[in-house]
């Protein structure tokens, strides 16, 4: 047997009730979505704890009205992030453009080209590939061009706006 409380009639109950009261807003196996987004939501104000209960072969959910919202909650609530993404101003090629910076200054003063792993060790990256996946980038985007000599050389970058090239040199 399945009892459930609208989502309007959990909001209200919410707002008149007194601190410690409790309702049981949901009985079953599983609450509505919209029922639970609206007990996370109150969660998430600091208005009510919620909780669950063995009530048979389902659940009872059940919601507590709190006295005041917690500190740390209105410390949340005054940071909240809608869940929204917002792009970097430079769309996200900072990384790439140290890239860039670092094998323009190698051809610039005639060192061997940086390999992956170095450059990841100097950009803080994660590892070799992210550094190998910002090299690629910069190909496509045609600001550098790559010659790979051999297995046992370094890869030997032109950057494209100077004309300079690193240098060959061993692995």
């Amino acid at each position: 047997m399945m009892q459930a409380l609208k989502p309007e009639q959990l909001i209200s109950w919410a707002q008149r009730a007194r601190p410690g009261e409790d309702v049981a807003y949901f009985t079953g196996d599983r609450p509505s979505e919209a029922l639970r987004l609206t007990a996370r939501d109150l969660h998430a104000q600091g208005l009510v704890a919620v909780t669950t209960k063995r009530a048979g072969a389902g659940f009872r959910y059940i919601a507590q009205r709190l006295e005041a919202p917690r500190p740390s909650q209105l410390r949340a609530r005054a940071r909240f992030n809608p869940g929204q993404f917002t792009r970097r101003a430079d769309g996200g090629k900072c990384t790439t453009r140290a890239v860039l910076r670092l094998l323009t200054r190698a051809a610039i003063r005639g060192d061997a080209c940086p390999t992956n792993a170095e450059l990841a060790r100097a950009l803080g990256l994660k590892d070799a590939v992210a550094a190998s996946y910002r090299v690629r980038r910069l190909v496509r985007e045609g600001k550098i061009r790559v010659e790979e000599p051999s297995p046992t050389e370094r890869r030997v970058v032109t950057i494209v706006a100077t004309g300079k090239s690193t240098v060959r040199g061993a692995l």
